[in-house]
């Protein structure tokens, strides 16, 4: 299948969401792009003028690899956009990082993908932000001979090159894991009654899905009866920390036995973080994922009774654009899906040399 040809068909999906948002649905546009090449960054608006700016940039015989994160400036997704930038220079390739401006920007996501293809990039990494909406248009790209590899999240279909990231599930039950010997630490009785709230960024990632499911399916097999998780008021923030806060404000009054919080993504960690911060609300557990600096200051602070399940995405990101390149080149992978393992993080081990190497690459 020829490029314009591709290009057309991403181009009709991001149409049809277009279509789907319908009345009532905003997305952002303020996406931005980073070119890093041979050792060099620079910064240039989403769109055609990304596009420019790669091929102005790029030296001759240096392939494009096009890095497609979720949110551009997020502390998460800043860290693997520096491990693929990384890669970038040390394995002589052009890379070009572009994201939207919330989780929610399924729309936004499409645009890039398009653009990376109308370039004619020689590997995309991506990190899909939603499943189902993202498998058609990333399909046609592999379908095309484009190596595609996902990062941090999967499609619902195997229509990939590689993918790098997290066992969600595992990830998932550690947490619950860790919940469950929080709460019997701070002496909750098991027959005393315990609520327990989660809020996730998206329900159409799978990444947060699995750990969702994780997480239940470890807590129904371990947790005290008594102990319900509220699974029939998840709340969806859809990327922004302002209504993350809210919602952790929302459970807080509404629920009287709150005895615990979960967040499955960064920004609801960060807003639980915020939420119980504000409200001097040390008596609340937390288990949240990732390391921004919200969580690291209540993890050092000492005040609160949390930890984080902290990734290793700086090699998503590095790894990623590595794994690229080597298809792009011609080579073969060993494995076509790598789990980067997680490792729990809290006051006792946050400046041990192993976590300072995850979050401090």
């Amino acid at each position: 299948m020829r490029k314009s040809k591709l290009a057309a068909v991403v181009l009709a999906a991001a149409m049809a969401v277009t279509g789907l948002a319908g009345c009532g649905s905003t997305s952002s546009s303020g996406t931005a792009a980073t070119t890093a090449a041979a050792g060099e960054t620079t910064t240039a608006a989403a769109g055609v003028k990304t596009t420019e700016a790669a091929k102005t940039d790029k030296k001759s015989g240096e392939k494009t690899i096009y890095v497609i994160v979720k949110v551009l400036g997020n502390q998460y997704w800043s860290v693997l956009q520096a491990g693929a930038e990384q890669a970038g220079k040390e394995l002589g390739c052009n890379v070009v990082v572009v994201g939207t401006a919330l989780e929610s920007d399924i729309e936004g996501q499409l645009t890039l993908l398009q653009n990376a293809v109308s370039a004619q990039a020689d590997g995309i990494v991506i990190a899909p932000l939603d499943s189902v909406s993202l498998d058609a248009p990333i399909t046609e790209a592999y379908k095309s001979g484009t190596p595609v590899v996902l990062v941090d999240t999967v499609i619902k279909s195997d229509n990939y090159s590689a993918a790098l990231l997290t066992n969600n599930v595992e990830a998932g039950k550690t947490a619950a894991d860790e919940l469950i010997s929080r709460l019997k630490n701070r002496g909750i009785s098991e027959t005393e009654e315990a609520q327990i709230a989660i809020q996730v960024g998206s329900t159409g990632s799978q990444t947060i899905n699995d750990r969702v499911k994780g997480f239940n399916e470890y807590w129904e097999a371990n947790a005290p009866k008594s102990w319900k998780v509220l699974n029939n008021d998840i709340k969806v923030n859809d990327g922004d920390i302002s209504k993350a806060v809210g919602f952790c404000q929302d459970f807080i009054t509404t629920y009287p036995n709150l005895k615990a919080v979960f967040g499955p993504n960064n920004g609801s960690t960060v807003g639980f973080v915020t939420g119980l911060t504000e409200s001097g609300r040390d008596d609340i557990s937390m288990v949240g994922f990732d390391f921004s600096a919200e969580i690291e200051t209540m993890i050092r602070s000492g005040k609160f009774d949390v930890a984080s399940v902290v990734q290793r995405q700086y090699y998503m990101g590095y790894d990623g654009v590595k794994t690229a390149l080597q298809i792009a080149d011609g080579g073969e992978i060993k494995d076509k899906t790598v789990d980067t393992g997680v490792i729990l993080v809290d006051k006792t081990n946050v400046d041990d040399k192993e976590v300072q190497s995850i979050i401090n690459p």
